[in-house]
């Protein structure tokens, strides 16, 4: 079975602690009747705004994964990344850098034809001062332009990648620290809700059979998988390109591949699973998921 970020394969999976996502349609609720979410123990994080551009700053500090909700509204490429919040201070700094050597060579060229006495009866007063400032619209309180979104850093990692509208989620395994999203593509309004998630305990969570059908890239957890036991997977899709199940940690830093189909096709693949964990759905066909036990 093909691994994920260099992680080996594993029949056992330390899982202990991840919230489900409940609530959604055709997915069965916590055994407890609770749904996610809200997740427990856990900060929810809002950002929005129109077209590109990098998000107001904001910190991560839970012992789990980062699961981050992203809605677009438009019809053309949206691409966001989650980047370090001191990115946007270095696009800044290499911005006035860049600024302030223009000025010295501008300064230079004025100074070498005042040291030529050259005299050409010009008119000093003809400079043009013409204003370069774009008025670029911003996305919204606290956030820079679209030019910094598109120039930016290399970033953490990449948070959606899409054409159209887009309604999915992605699981992050991401360090404690300060972040932002940096919107390099949109052109419409967007959204997003960030859960900066625990390490659930043993028990938290849904437990299968869990069924879900989507069209976009989707997370299901945290999922109680209890004792050791055999547990199926069954992943059926329409549409071109490769599309993908993962099973995931509660801590978000480990995941195995479970399913792997390019284009059209079902699949069923049994493990010996306990714990907590995630279910992670790669695709933009149209699918369909069920977990057994």
């Amino acid at each position: 079975m093909e691994s994920r970020r260099g992680m080996q394969r594993r029949t056992y999976l330390g899982l202990a602690a991840t919230g489900v996502v409940g609530g959604l349609a055709g997915c069965s609720s916590a055994t407890d009747g609770g749904g996610f979410p809200p997740y427990p123990d856990s900060e929810t994080i809002e950002r929005s705004g129109d077209g590109t551009g990098v998000s107001e700053a904001f910190e991560i500090t839970g012992g789990g994964p980062t699961l981050i909700d992203m809605v677009h509204e438009g019809v053309d490429n949206f691409t966001v990344t989650l980047d370090r919040a001191d990115s946007v201070g270095e696009d800044a700094a290499g911005e006035d850098s860049a600024g302030a050597n223009t000025t010295d060579e501008e300064a230079a060229s004025t100074e070498n034809d005042t040291v030529a006495g050259t005299d050409t009866g010009s008119d000093s007063g003809n400079s043009t001062g013409t204003d370069n400032s774009t008025g670029t619209d911003t996305v919204s309180a606290g956030e820079t332009d679209a030019d910094t979104a598109s120039d930016g850093p290399n970033p953490v990692t990449t948070v959606a990648t899409a054409v159209g509208p887009y309604d999915g989620r992605s699981l992050q395994p991401i360090e404690t620290g300060e972040y932002v999203l940096r919107v390099r593509e949109a052109d419409a309004a967007w959204s997003a809700t960030v859960y900066d998630l625990p390490a659930y305990e043993d028990g938290v969570g849904a437990t299968p059979p869990i069924e879900r059908e989507g069209d976009q890239y989707d997370v299901l957890g945290p999922v109680d998988f209890g004792e050791p036991s055999s547990t199926e997977f069954t992943f059926s899709v329409s549409g071109e390109g490769v599309h993908r199940v993962f099973l995931t940690d509660r801590e978000g830093a480990e995941s195995l591949t479970v399913v792997n189909i390019d284009g059209e096709g079902e699949e069923t693949v049994s493990q010996q699973i306990s714990g907590v964990g995630y279910v992670e759905i790669l695709s933009f066909g149209s699918w369909s998921f069920e977990l057994s036990g």
